[in-house]
């Protein structure tokens, strides 16, 4: 097993992507919520080719690269096989309650998906086996969420604030929430977003600065809200 979590881990940052498919495999959610008070949360892994069983190794990190996995969540099991036709339930276990409770904290959910051949014997066994073939990952971004926060996500998403500093636009997020950016339109131009270097997303109680001087302008954007749905919110450059 542990061969296994380590070729996801190395694979983490090559493999990772924001949509939560590959191939026949699908994840039953676009992002995680895991609520202060709840001790586990079920995810729902999907394999919806009638012929092709597949490999999953399932991880907790926190990075986007999968290389920091010292957690206070671990899931069960990390390592399974999935029939085709049939959906497997992973467990995430929060092990402690360190996380602050005045805010979001932000991990990875980061599965690995290996196609793999049915040996002889086995057809019908839900047993780690068969001949290594194909593998690619998926990444979804798990929030947990301490209860009685001040405002809702879905308030929380139009509270952005936007200022002109020497280096360019400041965005502000003066809320408990991480705000997931789909687009940003600033003086009418698209703003390029990227995942990876994180100004797609604003932390709580934190700002990020845009490249683009547009002092007094307009600003457009659209935010992500819990169901993976998009919202949009309109404001000004102050």
């Amino acid at each position: 097993m542990k061969v296994y979590q380590s070729l996801g881990l190395t694979l983490g940052l090559i493999l990772t992507t924001i949509q939560p498919t590959f191939a026949s495999i699908s994840i039953g959610a676009s992002r995680i919520i895991f609520n202060a008070d709840v001790s586990n949360k079920s995810v729902d892994i999907n394999n919806r080719s009638q012929n092709q069983p597949y490999l999953i190794n399932v991880g907790i990190s926190r990075d986007i690269a999968g290389k920091s996995v010292d957690t206070p969540f671990i899931v069960a099991p990390t390592l399974f096989r999935i029939e085709p036709g049939t959906t497997n339930k992973v467990r995430i276990i929060k092990q402690s309650n360190s996380l602050p409770n005045d805010r979001e904290s932000l991990f990875y959910f980061n599965s690995m998906v290996i196609s793999t051949g049915k040996t002889e014997g086995t057809k019908n066994s839900s047993a780690v086996d068969g001949a290594l073939q194909v593998a690619t990952g998926n990444t979804l971004k798990l929030f947990y969420r301490p209860g009685n926060l001040a405002i809702t996500q879905k308030e929380a998403m139009g509270k952005l604030q936007f200022t002109q500093d020497g280096k360019g636009t400041k965005v502000n997020n003066p809320t408990p929430y991480y705000i997931s950016l789909a687009k940003l339109n600033i003086d009418g131009k698209t703003v390029k977003l990227d995942v990876i270097t994180g100004s797609s997303m604003i932390a709580p109680f934190s700002s990020y600065v845009y490249p683009v001087n547009a002092p007094r302008s307009k600003v457009e954007w659209k935010a992500i809200n819990d169901f993976g749905g998009v919202e949009s919110f309109h404001g000004a450059i102050n």
